[in-house]
């Protein structure tokens, strides 16, 4: 909402990646309104040097944290290590050359 933002060129702007929370429809739609861009969300943690997943740019989807990055795996477990099924709740694992040590 700020005059001096919407005077900007942004012409050479390709790609926008969001990440630290959910990203709000509404404000994706104003990014694309004010910049001609598309927002990509995505996800990642300290411990995944930031980035695990996001949303190709020619397939963005709001509200998903989109494919794991080249060379990451992802998966979901249950509390007893077992690999759950698409769809069901439990804890997500990530495994890469940008993770951390001490992490699957």
């Amino acid at each position: 909402n700020n005059e001096g933002f919407r005077n900007l060129d942004f012409s050479a702007l390709k790609v926008t990646l969001s990440g630290g929370m959910a990203l709000q429809q509404a404000a994706a739609e104003r990014w694309k309104q004010v910049t001609g861009c598309q927002v990509c969300e995505g996800y990642g943690m300290t411990e995944t040097s930031p980035v695990a997943t996001v949303n190709p740019s020619q397939y963005v989807q709001m509200g998903s944290i989109g494919i794991p990055v080249p060379s990451t795996l992802c998966k979901v477990i249950d509390d007893a290590g077992n690999e759950l099924a698409f769809g069901e709740t439990g804890e997500l694992c990530i495994k890469g050359p940008q993770v951390m040590k001490g992490y699957w």
